[in-house]
């Protein structure tokens, strides 16, 4: 696994909470919020600047909060409404590193990272966010891609 450190820009994203237990549940719960954010970019003709991705801002090791997002201009991140709220992730130093295999490993891969931060002295912190670069209607378990930021102090 290749692990780099990015310098970002800040991006805005329209975002959907939810919560559900570790478990089968999760992806039911990462549809529904997909499907409700890009609902709300269809109804509102919001230009995606990313794939679905999802923003962990807390982490709780008996309930999975997470915020089924998509990247959007800051422009158009003023207008979510309702259910459909805006928020920034912070411009400065994240480290990267890409999964490749079933979603239900991604925990490996966060564990790999955050090792790997450990051992180079590097400190993380929130928020954590995962971009789903691969479509898993089109693309088969082993060869989807997830690409793991987590923002460092």
């Amino acid at each position: 696994m290749d692990v780099h450190r990015k310098i970002l820009p800040e991006q805005s994203y329209i975002y959907v909470d939810r919560e559900c237990p570790f478990g089968p549940e999760i992806a039911d719960a990462m549809g529904s919020a997909f499907a409700e954010v890009f609902g709300f970019v269809g109804q509102a003709s919001l230009t995606p600047l990313s794939m679905p991705m999802a923003v962990y801002t807390v982490m709780d090791p008996k309930l999975l909060r997470f915020r089924g997002a998509v990247m959007v201009s800051p422009e158009d991140a003023a207008k979510a409404s309702g259910a459909i709220k805006a928020e920034t992730l912070p411009a400065g130093d994240a480290m990267h590193a890409v999964h490749v295999g079933p979603y239900d490993n991604l925990n490996q891969t966060h564990r790999a990272l955050w090792d790997y931060m450990g051992a180079e002295g590097i400190k993380g912190t929130m928020p954590v966010w995962e971009i789903y670069v691969d479509d898993p209607a089109e693309t088969t378990p082993e060869d989807l891609r997830t690409e793991i930021y987590c923002a460092i102090e």
